[in-house]
């Protein structure tokens, strides 16, 4: 909807990766306990994801049709549009955005008081990420170094 109202002159009023706010990326959760429960799950959980961002970052084709499909976008150049927007939204190395996720809870506090003194870190586990970027997986995709 936002790409055809500026097609129909209408400008961005705020950009909310301007504010941190990654709308592009909406997060992976899970429980703190099933998590350490089940690391091998969740390293292989992180590795598929990190390879199919690999995949968006580097076929914009299969990526358009993707977004097609699961977004219910019928017209293919609004979906080139928002991918093309989005991509560099679309971080390599899918680390959490705690002040990012702090400012979401401090919108949330309104209707959730305990969200307006809560820290985005308390709800961040990054070790299983960090670890397969040490082991090289990440780079093998990329063929590069990745930064953040």
């Amino acid at each position: 909807m936002a790409i055809e109202a500026k097609r129909q002159g209408c400008h961005f009023l705020i950009d909310f990766a301007d504010y941190g706010l990654n709308f592009a990326l909406g997060g992976i959760g899970a429980r703190r306990s099933y998590v350490e429960q089940h690391p091998e799950t969740t390293t292989n959980f992180l590795k598929a994801y990190v390879a199919g961002m690999h995949r968006y970052h580097s076929d914009r084709g299969f990526a358009v049709l993707v977004q097609q499909e699961y977004s219910g976008i019928s017209d293919r150049t609004i979906a080139e549009e928002t991918y093309d927007i989005t991509r560099p939204g679309m971080p390599r190395l899918p680390y959490p955005v705690t002040q990012a996720l702090t400012t979401a809870l401090r919108v949330m506090a309104k209707g959730l008081p305990a969200a307006a003194t809560a820290d985005g870190r308390q709800f961040v586990e990054d070790r299983f990420l960090r670890e397969i970027e040490q082991s090289g997986f990440i780079a093998s995709l990329y063929g590069t170094e990745t930064t953040h």
